[in-house]
């Protein structure tokens, strides 16, 4: 499906608020509910739209202690490591990447002492050479949201 102007409207509207009733983004867009409803529906058949969630302030939640974690395996097993990883909670993202590691992960935990016990079961991982960590003084940004250009 190729996205045209109204698509991409619908598409930066709903990323703004996700609980926004369609008939109220037809009222901004000026045309009709069902015209709304059937194009939100193909957005999200054709994947454009994975899923709506609340987004949570990790500060008060006490999650607020960001690291970035450099993974290296043995050769030919960065993937099934990824995957295995995909089970840590802790872990919000997983990248395969180039350089001098295969693995970068974004983690969020409550403490050091909860991202130490994280970097140890990564460690007895099977294929997982070494890791290397960056732990975030500051957030400056954290953004979810696209820039969609018409």
């Amino acid at each position: 499906m190729n996205l045209d102007d109204i698509d991409v409207k619908i598409l930066k509207i709903l990323q703004a608020d996700g609980r926004l009733a369609l008939s109220e983004i037809a009222r901004r867009l000026n045309m009709g509910t069902a015209t709304i409803h059937e194009r939100v529906n193909s957005l999200e058949e054709d994947g454009y739209i994975r899923d709506y969630r609340a987004v949570l302030d990790p500060e008060l939640l006490g999650l607020d202690n960001v690291a970035f974690v450099r993974v290296h395996t043995e050769a030919g097993h960065f993937s099934e490591v990824a995957e295995r990883l995909t089970e840590e909670t802790e872990i919000q993202e997983i990248h395969e990447i180039t350089g001098d590691a295969d693995l970068l992960l974004k983690v969020r935990v409550g403490n050091h002492s909860e991202l130490t016990s994280l970097l140890s079961r990564i460690g007895e991982y099977d294929a997982v050479l070494s890791t290397a960590t960056d732990v975030a003084l500051r957030n400056v940004k954290e953004e979810q949201r696209f820039s969609l250009s018409e």
